[in-house]
């Protein structure tokens, strides 16, 4: 049900980004990052991601690995497969991509 509200908010443009956020990297800081231009907010990252391409956002998440914010994506794709993908918040550029079965 949330990831339902998210898909709707996002798309309706009502709320500028939503984050699960890991224990060292709260709401507050991230809004405070994008404010200052410290780290690219979530629209600007999720363009690199049509759905036609990467298929259905299943989970997001935005967590703190060596001091850099990181946003985690999870994508279900039409052929079933899971596609989890990191991208480094500040530039935008992939970290990590891998396919689970």
């Amino acid at each position: 049900m949330k990831m339902m509200f998210l898909l709707l908010a996002l798309a309706a443009g009502t709320i500028s980004f939503y984050v699960a956020a890991s224990e060292d990297a709260d709401h507050a800081e991230i809004r405070d990052l994008v404010k200052k231009g410290q780290i690219l907010p979530l629209e600007s990252i999720m363009l690199q991601f049509p759905e036609k391409q990467y298929g259905k956002l299943l989970d997001l998440e935005v967590e703190r690995e060596h001091g850099t914010i990181v946003y985690e994506f999870e994508f279900l794709r039409s052929d079933g497969l899971i596609v989890q993908i990191e991208v480094d918040a500040r530039n935008g550029k992939i970290l990590r991509q891998e396919i689970e079965d």
